[in-house]
């Protein structure tokens, strides 16, 4: 087997690569970094550069993380399997007509965003959760030295984004009853872990109402998609949570952000800037006592990938209840899940008591992830997939 594989600043891939060496794959990379956003599903140099390499071998499949609509439509065309291992949620093109192509095998990690996609009639749709490969950490983490510590050790830690939504501007334009409806469904979506509900109370009428609005502001130019509400709606419960969290648990013990973001109303959170994901990234999750993971609202039921990568680097995780972790973790056993604030406050006041119990359930999952998450495995099940 031969595949031609699809590379960008995207995670996961030293891992699929050395995965490949394991399996004794052949493949071949082709790098590209598109523009933006946008570029995804209109570039013509991409096009004709990607189309040239894909000719150049009889190839197999093409692989990338992450979904792209150009690949998809030239490799329906040249008839040559095109698989997607997606890691975000939701995946950020505006048009989905191309996933329908023949040649697609879409794998989500969230199950519930796959699902949703197959309710709606994209046949190619699977669900693959994400993997993790230690080796690509030990590096880091075995080349800790003094300096290190002192610039990553800290109690609490939370890598990520604040999520600094549009929603005050979006609000500007409605009126008391709208803003007022929307601030109703952020507060009851914040309460409720492991249950989502945005895509059922914006319904096409609430939409329509909301772009009424919008129409009269802008002079008939700006309308909102029920995809893009959901999403911004989302970062703003995410966000909230998030500030909520750093803001609790800074009065109470040393907590760090490693974050492009900032926020000067969190005057007790040490803001560390952005860590690379490769050379940082394994160093902060395994000296800091308690790692957070606070899930973007748009994950359904999915493990995302931050858990695996503190687990991978022996980290001690403390996350957001998410449904599918408990077909795969013991919690309490080698991880620890919060199902509110409150709870959260709690859970960090033990762990950070009991020393031996959170190393204990450190060691358990960073043992768990590396027997069961690990590239191989996933990798061989999307080859059989192609093959039925």
């Amino acid at each position: 087997m031969k595949i031609l594989f699809y590379q960008w600043n995207a995670f996961m891939q030293k891992g699929i690569e050395n995965a490949f060496k394991r399996m004794t794959i052949e493949y071949d990379i082709f790098f590209y970094q598109f523009a933006d956003g946008e570029s995804w599903e209109k570039d013509e140099i991409f096009v004709d550069k990607f189309a040239k390499s894909l000719n150049k071998c009889g190839y197999d499949a093409v692989l990338s993380v992450n979904y792209v609509p150009l690949i998809s439509n030239i490799c329906e065309e040249k008839g040559v399997p095109y698989i997607s291992w997606v890691y975000d949620s939701p995946i950020h093109i505006r048009n989905l007509e191309t996933m329908h192509n023949r040649c697609n095998r879409i794998y989500f990690f969230d199950r519930g965003q796959a699902e949703e996609y197959q309710r709606m009639g994209y046949e190619n749709v699977y669900h693959m959760p994400l993997a993790v490969d230690g080796s690509v950490y030990e590096k880091m983490i075995q080349t800790v030295t003094t300096g290190d510590c002192n610039k990553y050790q800290s109690d609490i830690s939370l890598v990520g984004q604040l999520y600094q939504s549009d929603f005050a501007y979006l609000c500007g334009p409605l009126d008391e009853y709208d803003c007022g409806f929307l601030e109703g469904v952020i507060n009851a979506q914040l309460k409720i872990y492991g249950g989502y509900f945005l895509d059922k109370v914006i319904t096409d009428k609430v939409l329509e109402r909301l772009n009424d609005s919008y129409r009269r502001a802008s002079g008939n130019t700006f309308t909102l998609g029920k995809r893009e509400l959901e999403y911004t709606l989302a970062c703003e419960i995410t966000g909230r949570e998030r500030y909520m969290a750093l803001a609790l648990l800074s009065k109470r013990y040393g907590t760090s952000l490693y974050s492009k973001d900032q926020d000067s109303r969190l005057s007790g959170v040490n803001f560390r800037g952005y860590v690379d994901y490769y050379s940082q990234m394994p160093k902060v999750f395994s000296l800091s006592n308690i790692n957070l993971n606070i899930s973007l609202k748009t994950i359904r039921t999915g493990i995302p990938l931050r858990i695996l990568d503190v687990m991978g680097c022996g980290g001690f995780v403390l996350t957001n209840y998410q449904e599918e972790l408990l077909e795969w973790f013991t919690p309490g056993e080698d991880i620890v899940i919060y199902e509110s604030l409150e709870d959260l406050v709690e859970k960090t006041t033990y762990y950070m008591e009991h020393e031996e119990q959170r190393k204990s359930i450190a060691w358990n999952g960073y043992e768990k992830v590396k027997r069961e998450f690990d590239f191989e495995s996933r990798l061989r099940r999307m080859f059989e997939d192609i093959g039925e």
